[in-house]
């Protein structure tokens, strides 16, 4: 059973649509968390390291594939400082991608409390005047199907947000 969420702030209007000649800024926000299970009953959460990285360039990929005009930013950095940055690079907008969640269990030990999960806050911002465009939650789990207790696939945050992370783009660019 898959669950998939895009929360949109709010839907951007048709002059403020990214295009492929767009130039981005794409900044890494920081490591979400990941779900663990020590026991039967117990679970916590930690640090899933590289997992900002990850996320960024997933989205690195996708969006040098619709517009050259894309730099990447892996170092995590603040909001304030990454629109100061953009403005010096001469980009249009800022694209600041904080993960929250990235759990990767093994598929044998996926279920439906402890599935394959992915959940990044992207911000889009105008470098032109500072501004806030668009705030999106793009969260999705899932857990592989199975025969017998045994995956038939692999299952992965990578895949999950490559998946939610085009239908942002989709809503997001026209093209010209």
């Amino acid at each position: 059973m898959i669950k998939t969420t895009i929360y949109l702030s709010k839907t951007l209007k048709k002059d403020k649509l990214l295009t492929n000649s767009s130039s981005i800024y794409l900044v890494n926000g920081g490591d979400g968390l990941q779900k663990t299970y020590l026991g039967l009953i117990m679970s916590e959460e930690e640090v899933a390291k590289g997992s900002g990285e990850a996320a960024l360039h997933i989205a690195f990929e996708k969006l040098s594939s619709i517009t050259p005009n894309v730099i990447q930013q892996n170092l995590v950095i603040s909001e304030l400082e990454a629109l100061k940055t953009a403005k010096l690079n001469k980009s249009e907008y800022l694209i600041y991608s904080r993960t929250e969640k990235w759990t990767d269990p093994l598929g044998i030990n996926c279920v439906d409390i402890y599935s394959d999960e992915a959940s990044v806050v992207l911000s889009l911002y105008s470098t032109q005047n500072d501004k806030l465009l668009n705030s999106t939650r793009l969260a999705s789990s899932n857990c592989p199907h199975k025969l017998n207790g045994i995956p038939l696939t692999t299952g992965s945050p990578e895949s999950l947000y490559e998946n939610l992370f085009a239908k942002w783009v989709t809503n997001t660019f026209i093209q010209k």
